[in-house]
């Protein structure tokens, strides 16, 4: 008997058809709708021999009220996620929808191909497992997520992660003490790539510990956005090949290959990605992908006076930044959001001695 697991209890085909054939039912605070059902309560039984490909495409969707539902996500929309539980579809609105696990599904609007594609998660940005390519193929398509950031005295680089919300991620000094921040977008036509700036931009979230900077576009001028995908840091490993895309001393669109030479180079208190990708100023901010096109780190800085010296934030504390991005709100009131630890006194060579210089008698 087919069956769908809602938080750990699980409901038979026949109890649940009879439930959905209403036309709609609430698990939790969300309302899901049916999109198809075909007769299923006079369906009978259903057949127990699922192969093993079929459990393995299965998703777990989990929604913000703590329900859980399993099945298939055969389409993700701007709204909606389409999910097959085997006798009918269910429509979710995806506002609702907190988390998607196990084999991923496609962006937006697109259909799910072999189980391998995009999540969706916490609303804000994608994952993916995308097929590998050359870099020549992966920079196509990835030109139009990579954009350039222009500020009054400097700029930097970044990318879209969210094409939705025009929300795109950068290093934190690229825009550190700037209100004035510009995004350059350079948008595929027939007769080669359009250069557009969008100047409505505003800082959401600010990290300076971590050098990540999150902003959004408010106004895209019409133009469709083209969001990145994050990878996955633990698949990462010494001598993966790599690329990085941005604008290094200003020269726009650059494209440089190299390897990871160390996954877990610890600087400055925390681990980069080392590798030898060309990064100069004007990278900063920009994303560092590997050979299939995904996102796994955010290129900050480089060795001055060393070469293939190049380092990158893991995509790791990107995702942990994006989805903690409250915490790290910026106010306008107060640029210098954020945790700020003061310098401790240093402690006297004597804890016993006295300063007499200090002391006074009343």
């Amino acid at each position: 008997m087919n069956e769908t697991t809602i938080r750990g209890h699980t409901f038979a085909r026949t109890f649940l058809a009879r439930v959905l054939l209403v036309g709609a039912t609430t698990v939790g605070s969300a309302v899901i709708s049916v999109q198809t059902v075909a007769e299923a309560s006079e369906a009978g039984p259903a057949k127990e021999n699922t192969t093993s490909g079929e459990a393995a495409n299965r998703q777990q969707v989990v929604l913000r009220s703590g329900y859980e539902l399993q099945g298939v996500v055969i389409k993700q929309t701007k709204t909606d996620v389409f999910l097959d539980v085997g006798f009918t579809i269910l429509n979710l609105p995806l506002s609702e929808v907190r988390e998607i696990r196990g084999p991923e599904v496609n962006g937006p609007g697109t259909d799910v191909a072999n189980g391998s594609a995009a999540v969706r998660s916490d609303a804000i940005f994608f994952t993916s497992e995308l097929a590998p390519g050359s870099v020549k193929e992966k920079s196509a398509e990835v030109s139009e997520s990579v954009v350039q950031i222009v500020c009054l005295g400097k700029s930097g680089s970044g990318f879209i992660i969210n094409s939705d919300e025009g929300f795109v991620v950068t290093n934190f000094h690229v825009v550190e003490r700037e209100r004035d921040i510009g995004v350059v977008l350079y948008v595929n036509e027939p007769n080669g790539l359009r250069k557009v700036k969008l100047e409505l931009v505003s800082i959401v979230a600010l990290n300076p510990f971590f050098d990540l900077a999150l902003l959004r576009i408010e106004d895209t001028q019409g133009i469709e956005l083209k969001n990145t995908y994050l990878g996955d840091y633990a698949r990462v490993r010494a001598g993966d090949p790599v690329f990085a895309v941005g604008s290094p001393l200003g020269l726009e669109r650059t494209v440089s290959e190299g390897i990871v030479s160390n996954r877990n180079r610890a600087l400055s208190g925390y681990v980069l990605i080392q590798t030898t990708a060309a990064i100069n100023p004007g990278n900063s901010g920009g994303p560092l992908f590997n050979s299939r096109g995904e996102v796994i780190g955010v290129t900050s800085l480089k060795v001055l006076g060393g070469e293939s010296l190049g380092f990158a934030i893991p995509i790791h504390y990107v995702k942990d930044f994006l989805r903690n991005r409250e915490a790290f709100s910026f106010d306008k009131d107060n640029p210098n959001t954020g945790i700020r630890y003061l310098t401790p006194p240093a402690k006297p060579k004597d804890a016993t001695e006295i300063d007499t210089a200090k002391t006074r008698d009343f």
